[in-house]
């Protein structure tokens, strides 16, 4: 919109003086700039006070506090969250796409604004992305595995302002929170299952890379089975890689020709393979992981077992953003309803009761600790 000039009301008379005092101020100013110009300026230091010494290491100086050095001030107001997942925030809805959506909770409930996500950096890639985080301005940075804990708690001392939460994480400190999903119960409950709905006695799990996260998934579903299929043959095996999804469909279907009738993955993206494989073959089931995956292979999928991701996030947002973080790892299990195990809908007249009130009876006994898990 265009605002009007308002040009005052002066007399020719008035005109005239306000136009020959201002040549007579603008001839007087000019001069005293003239001789003022011809002496010597002071030299003006270009070096911050907190610039290093000669000979400094840059070690040195990237190691002090974060209020002594020289980044940009952030906005007033804004909160910036960043976030690092190992797969894509929206074809790895195992895994990943979870990590985006309760960042996206945290964000409508706090009105704060999200970095665009780093998805699957490089191991040698995590420390820097942190910093570039970090000094963006970024308050908060979720890391979405228990594979970026080394380099958080590498990178969060230098970054006192900066809460940096990992999920599955081990390490504690002032500004690092780690998210710990009990998730054991969860995939005890699904070995239950597994083991109970297997007609050849035989059933798997497939994994994408072997951290001890998913190993120990893995050997709790694998209790979980025995608890009431003693007898039961458990195979593993890994991708070693979550996006290849041609390998986890490949090592599905010779699972299957050896006889397994029931697969659980926990291969992030890549359990799209797992489920491309059971898909159409009569006498097999598939088992989704950490999220409700009743989508993938609808006609055998038997359910999933669940993290309740968001809502951790949510929780852990909302603190951080009202600034009462405090480093203290976050734990999330069955008494919670943070993790669960869920059937597909669509197999409501499949499993049979007796089954259903086993995992009543056994969730009940798990929260109570009466059920030894691997953790």
């Amino acid at each position: 919109m265009m605002i009007p000039l308002i040009t005052p009301r002066w007399t020719r008379r008035e005109l005239l003086s306000r136009l020959m005092y201002g040549i007579a101020f603008s001839t007087l100013t000019g001069s005293l700039m003239m001789v003022t110009g011809c002496q010597q300026e002071p030299a003006v230091s270009t070096e911050s006070p907190d610039s290093p010494a000669p000979g400094a290491s840059v070690e040195t100086v990237n190691a002090s506090p974060l209020s002594a050095r020289a980044f940009p001030p952030k906005p007033e107001g804004v909160f910036k969250i960043g976030l690092i997942t190992p797969g894509s925030t929206q074809s790895d809805t195992a895994w990943s796409k979870q990590a985006y959506d309760g960042v996206q909770k945290v964000v409508a409930e706090t009105g704060a604004t999200m970095t665009p996500p780093i998805e699957s950096p490089a191991a040698a890639e995590v420390e820097g992305a942190l910093r570039n985080l970090a000094q963006d301005g970024n308050q908060l940075i979720f890391l979405h595995g228990s594979e970026y804990d080394a380099a958080a708690a590498a990178v969060a001392p230098s970054f006192p302002n900066t809460t940096f939460v990992v999920t599955g994480g081990r390490t504690e400190a002032p500004n690092l929170t780690p998210i710990r999903f009990e998730a054991g119960g969860a995939t005890f409950l699904a070995g239950m299952v597994a083991g109970t709905m297997t007609k050849t006695g035989k059933i798997a799990c497939v994994g994408a890379s072997e951290i001890p996260i998913v190993k120990t998934s893995f050997e709790n579903f694998t209790a979980g089975a025995k608890a009431v299929s003693p007898k039961v043959e458990v195979r593993v095996v890994f991708t070693g890689d979550e996006k290849d999804i041609a390998k986890a469909k490949q090592q599905t279907e010779a699972l299957l020709a050896d006889g397994v009738d029931v697969v659980q993955h926990n291969a992030n993206d890549a359990g799209r393979g797992v489920a491309q494989a059971i898909e159409g073959k009569p006498k097999t089931y598939f088992m989704g992981a950490n999220a409700d995956q009743s989508d993938l292979a609808t006609g055998q999928n038997l359910g999933s077992f669940i993290l309740d991701v968001p809502n951790a996030f949510l929780a852990v947002g909302k603190r951080v953003a009202a600034g009462e973080g405090d480093g203290k790892s976050v734990s999330a299990g069955l008494a919670e309803r943070a993790v669960y195990f869920q059937f597909n809908p669509r197999f409501a007249g499949v499993v049979p009761k007796f089954l259903k009130d086993k995992l009543v009876a056994a969730e009940r006994d798990i929260i109570a600790g009466k059920v030894p898990l691997k953790k």
